[in-house]
């Protein structure tokens, strides 16, 4: 898209994958199970997350995944030997890493992405920056003071007290004190602390290294190991054209690369980057791009009425600098021609009145939206029984409480999100329970694992009507949305159909009796 050779020629080749702070693995092994023809390495300093992604892995049965316990110091030294080959990953990422440890750790990390990429290889690294953070850096600074002295495991009314004290330093909304008329998002942004976990607030804030950057100060230090920047790996940040008019306008006139990502960042504010770098970058012409985009194929993710229930409405996308308007008229056959079938680039330029690099935009922006996906076409085949196997454990996990939050789709290489309310109300439907049954066991079930139901304004409801109401809701849209997605897509088995339950056996559908004390 960006005009860059690409590390494979075509989809389905093998390559090599390298994640540096995996975590606990459920992505690497998720993308694992998804692409069979790729070699997946992942590297954490914490001992439980790699002994939690081997035995994931290992519980689904992959093959092509090792997870090691490393330290990027130890890996960066002159004398270490990489576990995979140097110089031989297609993709290196460090996904949430780079501005959360200490400088020393930073460059190790940088050092270790560019002795194991290969020459063109790409480099995906997300972090925090500047000025999106400033308001919220007074929080993480008032947090340092106290975290040190809470005890293990108190650390969450720390965070909550720490925000109600600034909440109090920001003065009345009416009448402000001059720090609160100094960052007026702050108010807003200390809300979310509210809400969010607390092993999220630890894992962003309890950082001895916490430390966002200014993207100028990100792109001098991945030069300094043979990094350059080739774009953003959000599809929407990739267009200058789409920017509004007087912040394009300014941007165009400046030559320099890292200059016109400043000015993006200042005007929008922006708080977390998802860059993409290269180690030697090859251009291709335009017409080795065009060539290498027209077999790229999609597949359709969300129903076409979802986007265009009235053929005169307007399309809205979201992106950092505000909202983008899509033309019905243009992107009307675009949809229509992938709902019909998965449809390349080649097929859609001869259907759709558009240019290629308008095509591409439309494209992009509907991949971000979550509207469609790329298509893996035979190369899905290949990876569809050990994705569904992994499926069936996280699902069955997942109904037993567990975190995990997502399920792949092995046509598209990708996953959706899924929730422990929609897996248990999966198992429902697949027992051939109906209402009201169904919300009464899955009610019960919710119970029996500790999770809460919560509603639309984040708060929890207690009373039971609501609760089996709310379950209702939810099961009715995954039944008429998710559910035909993963089957389609090949994440779970078609079901193959039932015959028709005979009276003894439909008595037996019964909510199950509650634990005994």
């Amino acid at each position: 898209m960006k005009g860059q050779l690409p590390p494979r020629e075509s989809e389905g080749e093998p390559f090599v994958f390298l994640d540096l702070g995996c975590g606990t693995g459920f992505s690497l092994v998720v993308l694992a199970s998804l692409y069979p023809e790729g070699r997946f390495y992942g590297v954490d300093f914490h001992p439980d997350h790699v002994a939690h992604g081997l035995d994931l892995a290992r519980r689904a049965g992959l093959k092509n995944i090792e997870i090691l316990e490393a330290d990027f110091l130890e890996l960066a030294a002159p004398d270490a030997v990489l576990p995979w080959a140097a110089g031989g990953c297609h993709y290196v990422v460090a996904h949430g890493i780079a501005t959360w440890v200490t400088a020393p750790v930073q460059a190790a990390l940088l050092a270790v992405a560019a002795a194991s990429l290969r020459p063109a290889g790409l480099f995906y690294c997300s972090y925090n920056t500047y000025p999106g953070w400033l308001a919220r850096s007074c929080f993480q600074q008032l947090l340092a003071l106290d975290l040190p002295a809470a005890h293990p495991g108190g650390s969450g009314p720390r965070f909550h007290d720490t925000a109600r004290l600034l909440h109090q330093l920001l003065g009345d909304e009416a009448q402000p004190s001059p720090f609160g008329a100094s960052y007026p998002s702050l108010r807003r942004e200390l809300q979310s602390v509210e809400f969010a976990p607390v092993d999220y607030l630890c894992g962003e804030y309890a950082n001895e290294g916490w430390a966002p950057l200014y993207v100028t100060e990100m792109f001098a230090r991945c030069k300094a190991h043979k990094l350059s920047f080739l774009g953003s790996a959000t599809y929407s940040e990739s267009f200058l054209e789409l920017l509004p008019p007087p912040l394009r306008d300014l941007v165009l006139q400046e030559p320099r690369i890292e200059a016109r990502e400043l000015l993006i960042d200042l005007a929008t504010n922006k708080a977390f980057r998802r860059d993409l770098l290269t180690k030697g970058q090859v251009r291709l012409t335009h017409q080795e791009w065009l060539e290498r985009l027209r077999p790229v194929s999609f597949q359709l993710l969300q129903p076409q009425e979802a986007w265009l229930a009235n053929p005169s409405d307007t399309l809205h996308f979201r992106a950092c600098f505000g909202e983008i308007q899509g033309d019905p008229q243009a992107y009307g056959p675009v949809l229509s021609a992938i709902s019909a079938a998965p449809s390349s680039l080649h097929s859609l330029l001869s259907a759709c009145q558009q240019s290629p690099g308008e095509l591409v935009v439309m494209l992009s922006l509907l991949l971000e939206a979550g509207g469609i996906g790329f298509d893996r076409g035979p190369a899905a085949a290949k990876a569809a029984a050990q994705v569904q196997r992994l499926n069936q454990l996280l699902l069955g996990r997942i109904q037993e409480g567990r975190s995990y939050t997502q399920l792949a789709l092995p046509a598209v290489g990708s996953a959706i999100p899924f929730s422990v309310l929609e897996a248990l109300i999966y198992r429902a439907q697949r027992e051939q329970l109906e209402e009201p049954m169904l919300s009464s066991c899955v009610l019960l079930w919710l119970k029996e694992t500790n999770v809460q139901l919560i509603g639309d304004g984040h708060q929890v409801i207690l009373e039971a009507p609501a609760q089996l109401l709310k379950i209702q809701e939810i099961a009715a849209i995954l039944k008429a949305t998710k559910v035909p997605l993963l089957e389609r897509l090949g994440g779970v088995p078609t079901p193959t159909p039932r015959l028709k339950a005979s009276r003894s056996t439909r008595s037996r559908n019964r909510a199950p009796a509650p634990p005994e004390s």
